[in-house]
């Protein structure tokens, strides 16, 4: 039997790999370069069990976790629990143009938290959109 945090961490795997995400530029926090590591460090104390980051740069990222999730923009780090979250997830608009909307935006709006957090523009937006509407998960495979 998987424990909550390994049940997450495995559904967030799954999905990424559904979605090619490792072929772009999403990378499992693992195989993370020490100074981008150092910079979510200094954002973020006691990090517990980073799965996946977008990265832009030290200014803009955002770390997935088994059960949390972390967005720095615009100056500030956004944080959630992802099981806040409730499937409640949508594409901010920044323009207006809704036929622009699958290639320019890079917000998704947390609905129900009243959260922004921060994905690369395009498909990883939409593949991260898809990841955080999966929460919560049923845990009837968990320990």
């Amino acid at each position: 039997m998987m424990n909550k945090d390994d049940w997450y961490i495995d559904r967030i795997l799954w999905r990424a790999n559904q979605h090619n995400l490792f072929d772009k530029s999403c990378v499992k926090y693992s195989e993370l370069d020490n100074s981008c590591v150092a910079a979510i460090d200094d954002a973020i104390s006691g990090i517990e069990k980073p799965v996946l980051v977008f990265w832009d740069s030290e200014k803009k990222w955002t770390v997935l976790c088994a059960l949390h999730i972390y967005s720095f923009f615009d100056g500030q780090l956004v944080s959630s629990d992802l099981d806040e979250i409730d499937k409640s997830v949508s594409v901010v608009s920044t323009d207006g143009l809704s036929e622009d909307i699958k290639k320019s935006a890079d917000i998704l709006s947390l609905d129900k938290l009243n959260k922004s957090v921060w994905a690369p523009a395009g498909s990883e937006l939409f593949a991260l959109m898809s990841i955080l509407q999966m929460f919560p998960l049923r845990l009837k495979n968990t320990a």
